[in-house]
């Protein structure tokens, strides 16, 4: 059974740098607006950026993460896909977290936040 002090520290992890393997970093894509557990990657990445501060373990058992995108980097995007990752490089390492929507369209006026919540739950 996954104890309770197994979820907390298992949030803990997630969101604490131990070897360069906690998440750091949001992407976001048009992909196929489908997500499934065997997703490693999104389906097509197209800007990745560091999360916003560090992340928030106000709540036990919970860990949220911020990434913001400038008007800039959203331009002419249609997003369907965003994804957390560990490495910073666009492409490169394996998504924690993905989840995919209907298409949104960005014109080159609108900034993107992105707020993520992870909840481990023991059982």
């Amino acid at each position: 059974m996954f104890t309770n002090y197994g979820a907390l520290a298992t949030t803990w992890a997630i969101g604490s740098n131990l070897s360069n393997n906690y998440i750091q970093s949001f992407e976001v894509g048009y992909g196929s607006g489908v997500e499934a557990v065997t997703n490693v990657t999104n389906i097509n990445g197209s800007i990745r950026v560091m999360q916003t501060g560090s992340p928030n373990f106000t709540t036990a058992n919970k860990v949220t993460f911020q990434g913001d995108f400038t008007a800039v980097q959203m331009s002419g995007l249609v997003l369907t896909e965003f994804g957390l990752f560990t490495s910073g490089a666009l492409n490169v390492g394996s998504t924690w977290f993905r989840s995919s929507f209907p298409s949104v369209t960005f014109d080159g006026t609108n900034e993107a936040q992105i707020i993520t919540t992870i909840e481990v739950i023991p059982g």
